[in-house]
């Protein structure tokens, strides 16, 4: 009977949870957006505000999913992800692992998908805060450069999309083209969740036999410095290939199924 009450109410508590990130993501860019632009007149000023308050909203956000009984979470390493112009890089085990993430750093900036500009729950998010879309072409690079040089932490998913429930990992070259051309050493974050939930086969409504855990593990640095005496295309090809294999054996250490 109690595991009943419980299943309810988790698929309860998700759908609201789902509904106040809907609505938070119509209603909060609107009202903050004329504060913001009254009070700053610099375009610096105005982007890091707004990147300030997604922080602080995502924050809040999974502390209520939380509260909910909807999931539970834990991170270590938490302090390394408060510095200045870090390139974060991650797995995407699942929908939300990128709240996680803008929810731990302060001054995020994220590469995302062009197609959420569309999307309206992340439309205003994105212009408040000037995300970088995957849609830049050519320019990408240099912009995620000038962030990285402005102080903003670059948060990219070197798969690219979600990875598929039970298959491998497997990275683009895109993130390691960042790290190279800028020379950023890299701070590589992998992602946990159990019970596989919310992958690309699974609905809002479909509830996992128990409560979702998030494991965020904060790594040290990793420098790219020695991949300069390759030939560019090389060196992003190698570099993308460990990296694949450092979040691989994070993940395998660590005892956790891959998940999307």
């Amino acid at each position: 009977m109690f595991n009943l009450i419980n299943y309810y109410w988790r698929l309860f508590a998700t759908g609201l949870s789902f509904a106040l990130f809907g609505i938070g993501g119509v209603l909060i860019p609107l009202l903050a957006s004329p504060w913001i632009k009254l009070t700053s007149r610099a375009p610096m000023v105005r982007q890091q505000r707004a990147r300030l308050l997604i922080h602080r909203t995502f924050r809040l956000y999974i502390h209520t999913l939380r509260f909910l009984g909807v999931l539970s979470w834990e991170i270590s390493g938490e302090a390394l992800l408060r510095r200045p112009g870090l390139l974060v890089l991650a797995n995407h085990p699942c929908l939300i692992d990128v709240v996680f993430l803008i929810a731990f750093i302060p001054n995020p900036d994220c590469i995302v998908k062009g197609r959420l500009l569309t999307n309206p729950a992340m439309r205003g998010y994105l212009r408040l805060t000037g995300f970088l879309t995957n849609d830049s072409g050519a320019e990408l690079v240099a912009e995620a450069g000038k962030s990285l040089a402005a102080g903003s932490a670059l948060i990219i998913f070197p798969e690219g999309t979600r990875t598929q429930p039970g298959a491998g990992l497997k990275f683009q070259r895109g993130a390691a083209n960042v790290a190279l051309r800028t020379g950023t050493a890299v701070t590589p974050v992998t992602i946990l969740c159990e019970p596989l939930t919310l992958t690309k086969k699974h609905r809002w409504y479909h509830i996992p036999p128990r409560k979702l855990h998030m494991t965020l593990r904060v790594g040290q640095d990793i420098a790219v410095s020695t991949y300069d005496r390759q030939q560019p295309a090389l060196a992003a090809r190698q570099l993308t290939q460990d990296l694949q294999n450092y979040f691989t054996e994070e993940i395998r250490a660590n005892d956790k199924p891959i998940c999307n």
